[in-house]
């Protein structure tokens, strides 16, 4: 199916052989894309931290050490495509959609090109609307960063989510540049909607946040119904983004010793303090994590065996198979080897039905642990697994604070702590043709497999996603 030249070009978007025929070999038997075993759901108590160590952590806190650097990294690469969903609406949509953050651009566009909008309102034409909304001779919103499409207004002025975060910035706990990643072709409109935002009229908003481009190493190829790799009209093989698992580099490459993740899509101006305090109390709980590990590892890197004895009695009462009939010298190494990992922090709501990951204790094979599950990562062929997933009362809102350096202050190799075998297949239609591609671990949940991983309940008001445009007429998207 590829040639030479097919491999050259590959290789000049440094995807090697090797990888493009592990990816073809899975698009042609997705069995061997690896399922988790649910064992329960994570709840207080059990995966998740009691209100109560929260609350004691919180107090013995302190602010932040000078020196120490916290960003926010926030995947905000995907375009508005399914945001602009017309089939959900509801029968009073017209009587509302004055409400629309973005509705100035709408009456602009009519006015300029003489298209009468209250006409438009009055005859409820959808279709007219929407070709008005997205098609790539008008406004074509639904091609556009979702990182810069008018969510809010504030004093009658409409914000975007790249503003938001950014004034959000000026008073939160994160001190460096925010970081953002952007496509590529996409870099000169993000930068020009920041340059120009009358929220940021007063500082320079360059030294705020940068930007960081997804590789295209990364990318997968794609086939279609018929098995056929896509290709450019030129005849050169296309290559797909493979979902923000691909970003794993992108995160390891922010230096900074604290990072929140975030999603672009959820926040609201009306939840500011609120998000505010939630970082704080996350930033807490990632402090005394990463305390306590670089404590033990300090300890035990010293190798001063004879002082050694009561901690490994502990982590032998804790992990007994993994140490059993091991000497000193290889029980020290295993430990260590246990301990030296990267440490996240996920904020955790009550789940409302909504679409994503969920916290679950699971079994990869060789271990059980607490992780993020998506769906499509659980056997819904096997009724039991079925049963335990519905069970499941929390949900992911990616909202999480992360520590990627050891207790050396040297960053870790990330793809070390990745699960590769758990890769998703994805169906989806590209140049018109229904067509599949191997999307990498999910960054919170495959990707991270191997993190030291902690669970908290956060309130669930903080959880204000905008999936479809329609979700703007919610109260807590309006002024």
């Amino acid at each position: 199916m590829l040639d030479n030249n097919d491999l050259e070009f590959l290789l000049s978007q440094g995807i090697n052989k090797e990888d493009s025929s592990e990816q073809l070999s899975l698009l042609k038997d997705s069995s061997k894309l690896k399922k988790l075993l649910l064992i329960r759901p994570c709840n207080q108590n059990d995966g998740i931290l009691p209100p109560e160590d929260v609350k004691k952590i919180n107090l013995e806190s302190n602010p932040p050490m000078p020196g120490l650097l916290i960003s926010r990294f926030i995947p905000a690469s995907g375009s508005a495509t399914r945001m602009f969903n017309f089939d959900l609406f509801e029968d009073n949509f017209f009587e509302k959609v004055h409400l629309l953050p973005f509705f100035k651009q709408i009456e602009s566009f009519c006015f300029k090109n003489k298209i009468d909008l209250q006409n438009i309102i009055s005859n409820k034409d959808f279709k007219l609307l929407d070709d008005i909304i997205t098609s790539k001779d008008n406004l074509n919103l639904s091609s556009k960063p979702k990182a810069i499409i008018d969510f809010h207004l504030i004093n009658n002025t409409p914000i975007s989510p790249i503003e938001q975060f950014l004034v959000n910035s000026m008073d939160d706990i994160t001190n460096s540049p925010l970081v953002f990643s952007i496509q590529e072709n996409c870099v000169d409109e993000v930068r020009d909607k920041v340059k120009h935002s009358p929220f940021l009229a007063d500082y320079n908003p360059d030294l705020m946040y940068e930007i960081t481009i997804q590789k295209k190493s990364t990318n997968s190829l794609c086939v279609d119904n018929e098995g056929q790799i896509l290709r450019y009209p030129e005849g050169e093989v296309y290559t797909h983004p493979s979902g923000h698992g691909a970003l794993l580099d992108n995160l390891e490459e922010i230096d900074s010793d604290f990072i929140f993740i975030n999603n672009i899509d959820n926040l609201s101006p009306k939840t500011r303090t609120l998000r505010h305090e939630i970082s704080k109390s996350l930033f807490n709980i990632a402090y005394s994590n990463k305390r306590r590990f670089d404590m033990l590892l300090q300890t035990f890197s010293e190798r001063k065996y004879n002082l050694l004895e009561s901690l490994i009695v502990q982590f032998e009462a804790y992990i007994p198979n993994h140490l059993k009939d091991k000497s000193v010298e290889q029980k020290v190494d295993l430990i260590i080897e246990m301990l030296n990992k990267p440490i996240r922090v996920c904020g955790v709501v009550k789940d409302e039905n909504s679409k994503g990951g969920k916290p679950f204790w699971v079994n990869d094979g060789n271990a059980e642990s607490v992780q993020i599950v998506e769906e499509s990562q659980v056997d819904l062929k096997d009724e039991n697994q079925i049963k335990v997933w519905k069970e499941g009362s929390y949900f992911n809102p990616v909202e999480m604070i992360c520590s990627i350096k050891d207790f050396s202050g040297k960053k870790f190799d990330l793809k070390q702590f990745s699960e590769d075998s758990l890769r998703m297949r994805v169906n989806k239609n590209i140049q018109g043709k229904d067509s599949s591609f191997i999307e990498r671990p999910g960054l919170w949940n495959g990707s991270m497999h191997y993190w030291h991983t902690t669970f908290v309940e956060i309130p669930g008001a903080s959880f204000t996603p905008v999936k479809n445009f329609t979700d703007l007429f919610f109260p807590i998207h309006q002024p």
